[in-house]
Formats: structure tokens, sequence, C-alpha cells
């Protein structure tokens, strides 16, 4: 098969939603040809295969950095995706276009497919649909949701990455019960230092308790109700390692210095897939305080270190985080349940052990060659004979 990808973000760009395009096409190129259609930034190439991927950026204005996209960076993509489209098109003669996010690449993705009858797949990653956190959130607005339901309407198949994201869709823009779940494969790291296992260090002496936690900062990530549920917990000798860059930074500083946890708290700043994997492998408790997931790839992350988890009981990750199998589960913003549940696997050390092993067991169920397979039935289902 000949598949185009269209996603705005692509890593080294972005978050989650680039990242899961990334590894759903390094997945499939092996056994078809691949192509993406990006944002460009910077210095990066306009034109480079990578990995068996073909990845095509094109320019737009406003890209300020590489976590986060602005508003006119995600409004200049449609025309450049799409006037590149009808160049690359031709060339590279696709047999499907997936397009991840409904805004702002489902639609240039739209107008291509039905310039040159191509079936196409859209995928909801739920930011797209749903930020609770941004006055500018689609569903907030009438205008964006009739564009979003016409971009749905011109796809030959919706999938969604969890049943939250399906339901927000059904729910504000009339989607069809027709969407398709397909869960955010996990691709587990290979570095052998990655296997590195804490009891190593701790034979060395007496050494804090660290959580951890992943996200870009970013609002909807929740990082001030979890700075302040963490200065608040019983163990002041406790370590919260934040990995994630963003426009929050210097705020979540001056928060940071406020509460008066300067030396509990380690802003990493964006790190590498290797230097993840070491700090998830050195931490005790994985937390988030997100107001939304679509999905929660971090949470993969952190269950594929053998680490329990607290997590908020709204978001893609309720389709699979099982209360008290998998995590302990607490309200949004709910800053007192926050701090008892850190409390609780702080104090429980048989409990943290537990969730631990069962969450080591559970990501196998996850891994990205189930998602591919579960797209390639699809593409297979929809391309023409």
């Amino acid at each position: 098969m000949r598949i185009l990808f269209i996603n705005y973000e692509y890593p080294p760009l972005g978050g989650g939603g680039g990242i899961e395009t990334q590894d759903l096409a390094q997945e499939l190129a092996p056994h078809h040809q691949v192509y993406v259609l990006t944002t460009g930034y910077q210095d990066l190439p306009s034109k480079e295969l990578k990995n068996g991927v073909s990845i095509y950026r094109v320019p737009v204005l406003g890209r300020t950095d590489l976590p986060t996209a602005t508003l006119i960076s995600l409004i200049t993509f449609f025309p450049a995706a799409f006037f590149y489209g009808l160049f690359l098109i031709p060339k590279i003669r696709p047999q499907v276009i997936n397009a991840h996010f409904a805004v702002p690449s489902g639609l240039p993705a739209a107008f291509l497919a039905k310039i040159f009858k191509i079936p196409l797949v859209l995928t909801l990653i739920g930011g797209d649909i749903y930020d609770p956190s941004k006055g500018i959130s689609p569903h907030r607005h009438a205008i964006m949701r009739w564009t979003i339901r016409r971009i749905m309407h011109c796809a030959d198949r919706l999938t969604a990455i969890s049943h939250d994201t399906k339901e927000r869709a059904i729910r504000y823009y009339q989607a069809g019960e027709g969407i398709e779940v397909i869960p955010l494969g996990f691709v587990p790291p290979i570095e052998p230092s990655l296997e590195v296992k804490k009891e190593e260090n701790e034979v060395l002496g007496e050494k804090p308790l660290r959580f951890a936690t992943i996200g870009r900062l970013v609002p909807r990530k929740g990082y001030f109700d979890l700075l302040r549920s963490f200065a608040q917990i019983n163990d002041k000798n406790a370590v919260l390692d934040i990995m994630g860059d963003g426009p929050l930074l210097l705020e979540m500083k001056e928060e940071i210095s406020k509460l008066g946890i300067n030396e509990r708290v380690v802003l990493h700043g964006r790190v590498s897939d290797q230097k993840k994997y070491e700090i998830l492998k050195q931490a005790d408790i994985y937390v988030s305080a997100s107001h939304h997931e679509g999905f929660g790839i971090c949470f993969l992350e952190a269950m594929y270190a053998g680490l329990p988890i607290i997590a908020p009981n709204i978001g893609g990750q309720s389709d699979f985080l099982v209360l008290g199998r998998n995590a302990l589960i607490v309200a949004v913003s709910d800053l007192e349940k926050i701090t008892k549940a850190m409390n609780q696997l702080v104090e429980d050390t048989e409990l943290r052990k537990a969730i631990g092993e069962n969450n080591k067991r559970d990501v196998e169920k996850y891994l990205i060659q189930n998602t591919a397979k579960s797209y390639e039935l699809i593409f297979e289902d929809i391309i023409p004979a």
C-alpha cells in the first residue's frame, strides 16, 4: 500500500499526537510505502527519509518552539499543506490518506481526498475536538463544531484513540456510532541501559522517594494542581521529576519557589527517549494531575517501567487504567484527593509493588504492532479493488 499520513505535528515537533503518528508510520514502513505531510520548523529539512518514512515539511507562520503550536501556525498549516499536497499527491500516488487531528490536519486532507478521489481515514486524537483548559477549544464554538462535523462527514472512516474521544465526538459533533476505537500503540525502548534496576542504587544508601511525570508544560496538564498537592505530602524528602517543556515554564518556576519546594522539584525540560526511561526507572511512583488526556501514552510508558500510577478520572486513560489494579484514580483538580493518593502510595510499599507488577504485564496489550494491524485492516477495506 501507498499511505499518506497528514499531521500538523510530527517529531521533533509536538507531543503525544505527533509521536503516535511517527510510531505508526515507522511500524508500517517495512511493508508499505509510507509518506508524511507535516509542519516545517527552522532548520528541519523540507524533505527527509527517516526510518523508512518519507517526510515532507511545509512552512507555516508563527511556529515559535518545538513543543507547542500557535494559533497562527495551526491556521496557516491548512493552505500550506493543501497547496503542497496538490503537487505531492500526483507524484507519490497514495492509495489512502490518514489524517491525524480533525483540525487542522483534517481540513487539507478532506479537500485533497475529494479532489484526487482517495479514501480518507480521519483519526480523532482528543485535543482537536475537546480541551477543557482552552477557551478556544473547538467544542465551545459553533463555527468550529460545524467545520469539524463537515470534515468528519468527508471521511470514509473515522477512528478515535479512546472511548472518551469517541463519546465526545458523538456528544459535540453528532458523529455516528461507527467510530472505531484504536488505542495508541506503545513502542518499548531498546536501549540496554534502560534495564537498570532501582535496587542497584538503593544499596548505596537511603535515597529519597521519587515521583515522575511527563507532559508539555501547558494548562491542560494540570501542573499547578500537581505542584500544590505535592507540596502537601507527608514525606518532605520526596522528589518530583517533571519531564517536558512549554510556555508555562517561567510561571511554574515561580510557583515552585512560592511553595518552597525548589530543592524537591527537578524540571528536566524536553528529554530524549533514553533519558526519559532512565528517569522512570529510577522513579517510585508516576503521577498526573492532567485535566484531560485523549489517551495518555505517558501512562503506558510508566506501566512499562513498572510504576504504580496516580491518574485523573477523566480522559482516554480510563480505557486501560483500572482502579486498584493499575492506578489510584482521583477527581480532576481535587488537590486533597491527589495528595491523599500520593501519601497512600508513599506509605504502602506492598501496594506500590503489586500495582507496578500488574502494569508491567498489562502494557503488553498495547504494543504498536497491534495498533498498526488495526489500521492496515481499515486501509485494505476502503481501498478500491
